[in-house]
């Protein structure tokens, strides 16, 4: 069974919120602490008023961002290490990327993956029964911007059949001769 390519067509989960603007961000935060600050005349709960601090930090550098356009410490300080045992893969020490080229990178890592466990089973006479890459988005604590934080790939082998061993009937083409053909 031939396994589909991965690659753009690969999903990624939490990319509607990725690609928002900063300003399109700090207008949903703004809109939510509105909401907050609602709430919070009938309930003034310790955790509320949590929520509405870390909004309030989240908008602020934010604000800080989006008027000088400088990243926060955290973002330019995210690095990338790949946690696997495959030693032909990149990302094996930590390494920084930007925030807007996190996806690509990511992406292009684990089809890295995707190849050599392609690889592997080929060499092993197996055969891929499922490949899937999941790209994994996370939300900074520091600015509130989301981004994409790392990938996994997931490869299904199984020993490739014998046909000298399958159960039933062979399929026409192996059978066509061997007895008797009649045509009317």
């Amino acid at each position: 069974m031939p396994v589909t390519p991965v690659g753009s067509a690969a999903s990624v989960f939490g990319a509607e919120k990725v690609s928002k603007s900063p300003e399109q961000q700090l207008n949903e935060y703004r809109s939510e602490r509105e909401e907050l600050k609602k709430q919070l005349s009938y309930d003034d709960s310790p955790n509320l008023r949590n929520k509405l601090d870390t909004l309030d930090k989240r908008i602020e550098n934010l604000e800080k961002r989006t008027k000088g356009k400088e990243e926060c410490e955290t973002c330019k300080n995210r690095k990338y290490q790949d946690g696997s045992d495959d030693p032909g893969v990149s990302f094996k020490t930590p390494s920084n990327i930007a925030p807007e080229e996190a996806a690509a990178r990511v992406r292009g890592h684990e089809n890295e993956h995707v190849y050599r466990n392609r690889a592997k089973a080929e060499r092993e006479g197996k055969e891929i029964v499922s490949q899937t890459v999941t790209l994994k988005t996370s939300v900074c604590p520091e600015c509130g911007t989301p981004y994409v934080s790392g990938g996994q790939t997931d490869t299904v082998t199984r020993t490739k059949q014998d046909k000298r061993f399958s159960v039933g009937l062979p399929d026409d083409s192996e059978i066509t001769g061997k007895y008797l053909n009649v045509s009317a």
